[in-house]
């Protein structure tokens, strides 16, 4: 008799472990990154800058590190390596106004200038006076931004795949948008693992209420995302961020993937050849996101860039 009580809860928990994955994914999606969360140390907080209230999360201790994530996306692409760092850094990983749990006013100005700015008012908040700071594909290139605009408040730099030289002209996405394309503008949940695999050489095997989870909270923001990267695409040339860059005085750190078909590897010589000083990786087999496809590289090269200029200083 208790093999059929067994086999009775055996099946309860299988149909409830369906009816997660499927019926209820982004509750499930939900409920394990905030086990991830807590597991990991991570503080989830809101700030409040004019015009937005900010989502970031934080966890570790020392010196401050913002990490900017990049286009499309949210702070979720910056946590792996940000998990790695927090033993040594007090980590911080904001959303950017118009993307994850920050605020998305419609007629906000999200250029790149205007989310320079927003770092600026976000770093303020926190009554920071001078951080260190990396940035992702479009997070790289406000990052690189503020550290040309307001290299008082800058120690060091770390650029992954930073997009905003005239190299992106080249990558796929540019080569789509001139089409009238925005491949990376998630219009319906089944569209990311194909955005995934554009980006990534190595896509990471995710259950079925993860990628359903994070495909419908992508497709949510379609035509503000598409708004966004048209603005950003004007900024290649408006902003000019290759006039900016020889005014970076931090330590520089760049990271790139041979692989990266969004933002040719050619920016990373672009990046070194106008930041005076910079440091440059290139790794093979990688694609546009460096800080997933290959955590524990990144975070190493990082922490052996940050010893070598903590060693340079004394």
């Amino acid at each position: 008799m208790w093999l059929t009580y067994l086999g009775v809860a055996g099946a309860a928990v299988l149909i409830g472990l369906v009816c997660l994955n499927y019926v209820f994914p982004e509750f499930t999606a939900g409920r394990l990154l905030a086990l991830r969360l807590r597991a990991g140390g991570f503080a989830d907080k809101r700030i409040s800058i004019p015009g937005f209230n900010i989502a970031y999360w934080e966890a570790g201790h020392g010196e401050p590190l913002v990490l900017v994530h990049g286009m499309g996306v949210d702070r979720g692409t910056m946590l792996d390596v940000a998990e790695k760092l927090k033993q040594k850094f007090r980590v911080i990983l904001p959303d950017l106004p118009g993307f994850g749990d920050s605020d998305k006013p419609e007629n906000a100005d999200y250029g790149i200038e205007a989310q320079v700015e927003n770092l600026r008012q976000f770093i303020h908040a926190l009554d920071l006076r001078r951080v260190h700071l990396a940035g992702h594909s479009m997070g790289g290139w406000i990052s690189a931004g503020f550290a040309a605009t307001h290299p008082d408040m800058v120690s060091t730099l770390w650029l992954i795949a930073a997009a905003g030289t005239a190299d992106l002209e080249h990558g796929i996405a540019m080569e789509a948008f001139r089409r009238g394309e925005y491949v990376l503008c998630c219009r319906t949940p089944s569209d990311l693992p194909g955005i995934m695999q554009l980006a990534m050489v190595k896509v990471p095997r995710l259950p079925h209420f993860l990628w359903e989870a994070l495909g419908r909270r992508a497709a949510a923001n379609y035509e503000l995302h598409k708004r966004i990267f048209k603005t950003i695409a004007d900024d290649v040339a408006g902003y000019d961020l290759e006039r900016r860059l020889p005014g970076i005085a931090a330590p520089t750190l760049l990271v790139w993937g041979d692989s990266d078909r969004l933002v040719p590897p050619s920016a990373l010589q672009t990046f070194k050849r106008l930041i005076p000083g910079a440091r440059a990786i290139l790794m093979e087999q990688i694609g546009h996101v460096p800080q997933m496809e290959a955590v524990d590289r990144c975070a190493n090269d990082y922490m052996a860039f940050r010893q070598s200029v903590h060693a340079s200083a004394g």
